[in-house]
């Protein structure tokens, strides 16, 4: 969970959870509803003047009716989308398959340490990938130079959830291609190879 501007108090009460969203990180809950129904979720935390406003429900479904929900949901999934972003915002240009990009390779790099610049090394998750997108110089991959523009203002909340998860789906590599991860790509349109500085 994420937020745009303000910490949000996420609560739904007939589970008995409340987590904080925080703008500019990611934080994560977990439950299991185990009776259909829909429940009520709340902002716990005032937010501001449209804090009374700020509800709505979980839905919670049989398997089989869940499945005929899904049927009509969207046809691509979150990091597809974030796949065509990928290449509609030219990230691909620097962030290429091989060690000759002006950017980091992308390919395996989620959940793994990235040296930095400065000699720290960090965790690219999804916290770093968010910021690596929204403010690219706050830790510069050592190697690299801080020559990519921020996408703060360009990107919206939606989109950049879809740029995470592309980078996230690139941990794995395609079946087959192991051992292949400095290889040129076939088609520069076609990124599967990428990182964030």
């Amino acid at each position: 969970m994420t937020s745009q501007d303000v910490i949000h108090s996420f609560f739904v009460p007939a589970f008995r959870i409340k987590q904080d969203v925080l703008p500019g990180r990611y934080t994560t809950l977990w439950f299991k509803a185990t009776v259909p129904g829909r429940y009520h979720l709340f902002c716990a935390e005032y937010c501001g003047t449209n804090h009374s406003g700020m509800g709505g429900d979980i839905v919670v479904m049989e398997p089989q009716d869940y499945a005929q929900w899904m049927a009509g949901g969207p046809s691509a999934p979150l990091q597809e989308t974030g796949k065509q972003l990928f290449v509609q915002l030219g990230c691909g240009t620097c962030h290429r398959f091989d060690v000759q990009g002006r950017g980091p390779n992308l390919t395996a790099i989620y959940n793994k340490p990235v040296l930095l610049e400065d000699g720290r090394t960090v965790i690219a998750d999804e916290n770093y990938v968010r910021e690596s997108i929204l403010n690219p110089t706050a830790k510069i991959v050592s190697g690299f130079k801080p020559v990519m523009p921020t996408f703060q203002g360009i990107v919206s909340d939606e989109q950049l959830n879809a740029l995470v998860a592309y980078v996230k789906s690139l941990a794995q590599p395609p079946p087959g291609t192991a051992g292949l991860q400095n290889q040129p790509a076939a088609s520069p349109a076609e990124p599967q190879n990428v990182q964030v500085q």
